[in-house]
């Protein structure tokens, strides 16, 4: 398979080289037409001219070409150019990919590769913040460590809430590890000292350096990640709602699952997400189907949205409801304990069905549920008339 790419960075050529499936990569500077069949074209922005796209198309018809758009500061031009691109049948890749999920991107396309499964990374958006993404992201760590063999790991990447307050957490930050990630230097011993463990899963926590908050770059992140899948085996991630971070940005596109997190409250759902949704991920290539729908602290009251109407207002895909708690969810707040463990309630049965679509799809491997561990879920009951002394 023979590639162009129209760029000034080698780096391209040498990474596609290391497919298999490649044999031939041209590096240009300009747009001209090969002496070779071409299967494939990559398209660097920071090189190539946008208004030369009917020129590429024109000399080359029928083959998959991909635009890489430099770092662009307006929404309405990112509209646009997708637009340009789309006029032109030309896949628009994300503007803060890095080198490498550029050509991941490019090889999932015109190649056999797929690398779904080998990923085994679940991102978590929400809608707008109070969505509940880090209450439900920790609660699904604990029930998806307690049934499969793996090594669960939490990445805490909303640059604006560490999500460290939900249990005693004894670990270190993320804006500890900045030196380590700016450096490209994170090892797997460093990321292992940093993580804290909570009963059965680990935990990274996110940034509580209100000055870095904007400060993280995508392939600062893409390390972190890539170095934490040496280590543990399942990454879940609370991404928070900023798709204009860098954080939030890397977590979906190193995904191979992506759930978005809402409640019936109507700033999120028909507030704040639908400007997301058409300002920064529609433009960048996204689609509201990437997403899996969970609705959150769910009230099954005539007087707020349905299940039903949630699905159709965010054009996705309900995978869970989780349902509102209420005193158990405060009472777990200020215990520090985390409400999967105070509870057999539908909150749990809900989470645990969560775990299992992530169990089928990453295929993990389920151990055996002991008396042992049944045990270690306490009732509301049993813990209120163990505080009044009963």
């Amino acid at each position: 398979m023979n590639v162009v790419v129209i760029s000034n960075k080698a780096i391209y050529k040498e990474l596609l080289l290391k497919n298999n499936e490649i044999t031939t990569v041209l590096l240009w500077n300009e747009v001209k037409e090969a002496t070779i069949d071409i299967q494939a074209i990559l398209l660097d922005g920071e090189v190539f001219d946008i208004d030369h796209l009917s020129l590429i198309r024109e000399l080359y018809p029928d083959i998959p070409i991909f635009y890489k758009p430099i770092e662009i500061k307006s929404e309405l031009i990112t509209r646009n150019l997708a637009r340009l691109c789309a006029a032109y049948k030309v896949k628009m890749i994300n503007e803060l990919a890095t080198v490498e999920q550029v050509i991941e991107e490019i090889l999932s396309h015109i190649s056999n590769q797929n690398d779904y499964l080998s990923k085994r990374i679940a991102s978590f958006f929400g809608t707008h913040s109070g969505a509940g993404v880090s209450t439900t992201v920790l609660n699904l760590a604990r029930s998806l460590s307690q049934k499969i063999e793996e090594k669960v790991l939490v990445l805490s990447l909303n640059s604006w809430d560490p999500a460290d307050y939900l249990y005693h957490y004894n670990g270190q930050y993320l804006n500890d590890l900045k030196v380590d990630l700016s450096t490209n230097n994170l090892t797997p011993a460093r990321l292992s000292e940093a993580v804290a463990y909570y009963k059965s899963f680990y935990h990274l926590a996110g940034n509580r350096d209100i000055k870095m908050q904007r400060f993280y770059q995508p392939s600062e992140i893409e390390h972190l990640i890539k170095v934490a899948q040496q280590v543990f085996d399942v990454i879940l991630i609370d991404a928070g709602t900023h798709f204009d971070t860098a954080p939030t940005v890397q977590s979906y596109l190193s995904s191979n699952l992506r759930f978005l997190v809402t409640n019936q409250e109507e700033k999120g759902y028909r507030g704040y997400f639908p400007h997301v949704f058409q300002q920064l991920i529609e433009p960048s290539g996204g689609k509201s189907e990437d997403f899996m729908l969970i609705i959150n602290k769910f009230q099954p009251t005539n007087t707020l949205i349905n299940e039903k109407a949630l699905e159709e207002e965010l054009n996705m895909t309900r995978v869970a409801t989780l349902p509102d708690m209420g005193d158990l969810g405060s009472m777990a707040a200020y215990q520090k304990k985390l409400l999967y463990d105070l509870s057999d309630s539908l909150y749990t049965k809900n989470l645990d069905l969560l775990s299992n679509l992530i169990i089928s799809d990453c295929k993990l491997t389920e151990k055996k549920i002991t008396e042992t561990d049944k045990k270690e879920k306490r009732g509301f009951f049993s813990l209120l008339r163990k505080a009044d002394g009963l």
